[in-house]
């Protein structure tokens, strides 16, 4: 591999086809799937790009290992809490869209994949002058935050919704939203579910060493999750789910992993509800996934899903799952079967399933073994790979380009 900005040839028939995956650098599940995408397709079929939005000092190290072509735009608002003044914002956003367009302009691109909003905005606006020709937009949420847009940004979302050649959703939860919320026709409009390869088992000594450095002893029960910190996740009620069995059941330990505003809130409330002791609000890790096999189960509160990654990791890692039946978590667990499903917001059935899976060792193994199972026959990495590469082929094939 080798990440590079010279000149390329301009498009012809009998090439490969040229996509570029606009997103962000931050190694979160979103960005992961790009990476797992850009690495994996046919180099003698395609030439990858990524165009990543930050710094280059955010890059983790499989994005630079992902593409034959890398470009950097930086970003428009600067890190912490301070608002960005509007002049230095539109500055930087000046210099953000010069070099996107650069760096398109420079690797002639057929096709131009944009996940999450700013991406797939910044794609559509600039179609017409950034001369890919066919554009792919992801849809990687249920579209609920769109209902805080106001005139100017609805107005963007509908702008770059009408130069998409193809909206692509990661789960059918995700397609049905997307169609009701936003009017696609059908045929704009494809499931490719996320792919998940096999978990690496961890080695019996390298499990301990985690589990202690949560303060875990051998015969404790670690229920994980693998979370944003945000209201959307509902961690406060796993929070509170934990610290009400923990008379029942004193075994039981919360371990979360991840990071934003409501760390230190979550902090707070297991302190408050004197479960301090037992509730653990670990910061981000540079390789969350390594860490699921250390739990005896998992467990999502969550209120929205679009396609949950870090349930994919669980299911993959054999982890009994316990979760809200929120989007797309229902396409990974199957209640009874791959883990337990409960509703969204109901904390006393929440509490009954991780009661159930913290007192039953053998249902926790028979449902992390289906679990593994479900997601390697459902959503297997080459499956994904497979079904975006027949995509980028088809679009490319009506416009005469590539192979």
């Amino acid at each position: 591999m080798s990440a590079h900005l010279d000149p390329m040839p301009g498009p012809a028939a009998g090439r490969p086809i040229r996509v570029a995956f606009l997103t962000g650098l931050r190694a979160g599940g979103s960005e992961r799937q790009i990476v797992e995408l850009a690495r994996r397709l046919p180099r003698d079929r395609f030439m990858v790009g990524i165009i990543a939005f930050g710094n280059r000092s955010a890059l983790f190290p499989e994005a630079v290992q992902g593409a034959d072509r890398l470009a950097v735009l930086g970003r428009a608002h600067r890190e912490g809490p301070a608002p960005t003044p509007p002049a230095v914002f539109a500055a930087r956003s000046a210099r953000l869209l010069a070099r996107y367009l650069r760096a398109i302009r420079a690797g002639h691109y057929d096709i131009v994949d944009a996940r999450l909003f700013h991406g797939y905005v910044l794609a559509g606006l600039t179609k017409p002058l950034s001369g890919a020709p066919i554009l792919v937009a992801g849809r990687r949420s249920l579209g609920e935050f769109k209902d805080r847009f106001g005139p100017l940004e609805r107005g963007l979302d509908r702008l770059s919704r009408g130069r998409a050649d193809v909206v692509v959703a990661n789960s059918a939860a995700v397609a049905a939203d997307t169609a009701r919320r936003e009017g696609l026709d059908p045929a704009r409009l494809r499931v490719i579910r996320n792919g998940i390869g096999p978990a690496q088992p961890l080695a019996a000594a390298e499990r301990t060493a985690i589990r202690a450095g949560w303060g875990v002893g051998p015969d404790e029960i670690v229920a994980g999750a693998v979370a944003n910190y945000r209201s959307v996740k509902g961690l406060d009620r796993l929070v509170r789910v934990v610290a009400g069995l923990r008379a029942e059941l004193p075994a039981l330990r919360l371990v979360l992993i991840g990071d934003g505003p409501l760390q230190g809130a979550l902090e707070a409330q297991a302190a408050a509800l004197g479960a301090g002791a037992i509730v653990r609000v670990n910061g981000p890790e540079p390789d969350a996934r390594r860490l699921v096999e250390a739990f005896d189960l998992v467990v999502s509160a969550s209120e929205a899903e679009g396609l949950p990654n870090a349930l994919l990791e669980a299911a993959a890692a054999g982890r009994p799952i316990a979760a809200t039946a929120a989007g797309g978590t229902v396409e990974v667990v199957e209640d009874g079967r791959t883990g337990l499903l409960v509703p969204v917001g109901d904390e006393a059935a929440l509490a009954a399933a991780v009661r159930r899976l913290a007192a039953e060792p053998e249902l926790r193994a028979r449902l992390g073994a289906a679990a593994r199972e479900h997601v390697a026959a459902t959503f297997g990495m080459d499956r994904m790979v497979a079904e975006y590469a027949a995509l980028y082929a088809e679009l490319a094939a009506r416009r005469g380009l590539g192979r």
